[in-house]
């Protein structure tokens, strides 16, 4: 039998909690994704609400953060599926939040 290298499990929380959102049960780990995925600033300015149908929609704090993550929305969707395979996004909506 083969040895085989333990994993980190930071690198399996990103697998695992798409796994969640994906079957519908891990609302809340989207929260907790998009930070580790997108990096504290853009974390910090923005917030994923649902993902339905490969959609993401995402809360944005004010106009201009709404507009810069619009303009970055491929390498923003491109991040997120090369991180979250088990949850692959087609497209991310960026509203400002209530």
């Amino acid at each position: 039998m083969a040895s085989r290298e333990p994993t980190a499990l930071a690198a399996l929380l990103p697998d695992v909690l798409g796994r969640l959102v994906r079957d519908g049960r891990g609302g809340a780990a989207l929260g907790a994704l998009w930070p580790r995925v997108q990096g504290a600033v853009i974390g910090a300015q923005s917030r994923p609400v649902e993902l339905v149908d490969g959609v993401l929609r995402v809360d944005v704090r004010g106009a201009t953060w709404r507009a810069t993550l619009q303009a970055q929305e491929t390498v923003l969707r491109e991040r997120w599926n090369a991180a979250v395979a088990s949850a692959p996004i087609r497209r991310i909506e960026f509203r400002l939040a209530p």
